[in-house]
């Protein structure tokens, strides 16, 4: 979302429901002096990047999916139980997938994993 880029018009424009774990953005929070250095924006140009960014996804809140964290940790296999929120969350949503670029997250069961370039062929 800080500089032009296709994720940031995936993000915008790609008309794909997104939804996120709200943690993601207490995430982005903690790490906000580094996201401020690497992108030389102004801290109040930072903050409507998040606003706006927030303004295009779903959050959920942990009661919402933490009911399918087990099953999401089994479909990982012991490989980065961090992506397990995100899978959860798809799971409980019945999400036809994720999106990311983590190599090592492939689909897990009835929930595909799309790469940037996956959502840029299928958007509208």
């Amino acid at each position: 979302m800080m500089r032009d880029s296709t994720t940031r018009r995936l993000l915008v424009l790609g008309g794909h429901e997104l939804h996120v774990p709200e943690y993601v953005f207490e995430e982005i929070e903690g790490h906000w002096e580094d996201l401020s250095g690497r992108s030389g924006l102004a801290p109040d140009a930072l903050r409507e990047v998040l606003r706006v960014l927030r303004g295009h996804v779903t959050e959920h809140d942990v009661t919402e999916y933490e009911g399918r964290l087990d099953e999401a940790l089994g479909f990982l296999g012991g490989r980065d139980v961090e992506d397990a929120p995100y899978l959860a969350l798809a799971l409980a949503l019945s999400a036809e997938g994720l999106w990311s670029e983590d190599r090592g997250l492939v689909s897990a069961g009835s929930i595909q994993v799309f790469r940037t370039a996956d959502l840029v062929r299928r958007a509208p």
